[in-house]
């Protein structure tokens, strides 16, 4: 079966291929899906380059993370997903790029009957980390200030259209007038520019309390800035760590979080059990029931009209590494999404 491959470390243009593998085999409570389209993400890039990642593995590797496509097979446990259409978190966060992926039950939903395959795609990880961010975590309430970083990403447009589904005033962190307009469109109540005094023009829209809640997919330098408009007792969340060399693996003054009496709040998306090794690591997974209700949630919005299907850029597989590069010089708004079946 043919599938996006990174061949060898370096520039997503002149290191990943389309290459043919062997065709996986599900174990238990795994589905084998026939992906149609699968998205692409910023984590991509760091593996590609071989930076700091979640999941690391050496060259070569087959890309993708969230899949669009139909269950064909499957192993012990998954046998009743068999012929329905799902979009799914791959095994590993690798592998979806390909003609054929593995997904765990754990991570599998079915695809939103109003969105077509790549929309789908496209969906599940932004709207489903959103969710669980501003919902599950900071509790988000109606009339907050929500301030969102990137918000014309994938990820941080789902944040928008949710915080405004909520009855926030959202603020949009863009790059640019074009950007401003589209978060403007998906419910944003107003923009600041990087380019701004991002102080003086945080505290001018909320009448000097700040930021309720931070949802924040840029960190890197921006991190501190963000803290420094966090309203009382406010909450920030880390969900993206696209601005950090070092995967958001680096250290930060948490004095800082003292002095602006404000709470920072994790979110990881992955639904599962977490084995005993992985829980002394660190690693605290939501239960798939979580899953379950995130989605069921999400799928509500969408059929009352509250949430705009996300913004799709297709590409083919031949195109992956021009594409990947393209978001990381960050030229591209909404989320990219590669057409499998057109190989």
């Amino acid at each position: 079966m043919k599938a996006v491959q990174v061949l060898s470390h370096g520039n997503p243009r002149e290191v990943i291929g389309v290459s043919d593998i062997p065709m996986p085999e599900p174990g238990a409570g795994e589905a084998r899906v026939a992906v149609s389209a699968a998205a692409l993400n910023f984590g991509d890039i760091a593996r590609t380059r071989g930076g700091v990642a979640t999941v690391m593995l050496k060259p070569p590797f087959t890309l993708g993370m969230d899949v669009c496509g139909v269950v064909e097979a499957a192993g012990a446990g998954a046998e009743s997903w068999i012929g329905h259409r799902v979009v799914g978190m791959t095994k590993m966060a690798l592998g979806g790029l390909a003609e054929r992926a593995l997904v765990p039950v754990d991570g599998l939903f079915d695809a939103p009957p109003e969105l077509d395959d790549a929309q789908a795609a496209a969906f599940l990880l932004p709207f489903h980390v959103s969710y669980l961010a501003l919902q599950v975590r900071a509790q988000l309430k109606s009339g907050e200030a929500l301030l969102v970083s990137g918000a014309a990403s994938g990820v941080g447009s789902a944040a928008v259209q949710l915080g405004a589904a909520c009855g926030t005033k959202v603020i949009a962190l863009v790059g640019g007038a074009e950007k401003a307009a589209y978060c403007k469109e998906l419910g944003a109540a107003a923009s600041v520019d990087y380019a701004e005094d991002l102080f003086e023009r945080v505290m001018q829209l909320t009448g000097g309390r700040g930021a309720d809640v931070a949802f924040d997919v840029v960190g890197g330098e921006l991190t501190d800035k963000i803290w420094s408009v966090m309203a009382l007792e406010g909450r920030y969340l880390p969900v993206g760590f696209n601005a950090d060399a070092q995967g958001g693996f680096t250290g930060r003054a948490l004095r800082k979080v003292s002095m602006g009496n404000f709470s920072v709040l994790g979110v990881m998306l992955a639904y599962g059990r977490t084995p005993a090794p992985m829980r002394r690591m660190g690693l605290n997974l939501y239960p798939p029931e979580v899953g379950a209700q995130v989605h069921a949630s999400l799928r509500a919005l969408l059929a009352q009209g509250q949430l705009r299907p996300p913004a799709v850029r297709r590409v083919r597989m031949a195109e992956v590494g021009a594409a990947l590069e393209e978001h990381e010089a960050r030229r591209t708004r909404g989320r990219t999404v590669v057409d499998i079946a057109a190989g």
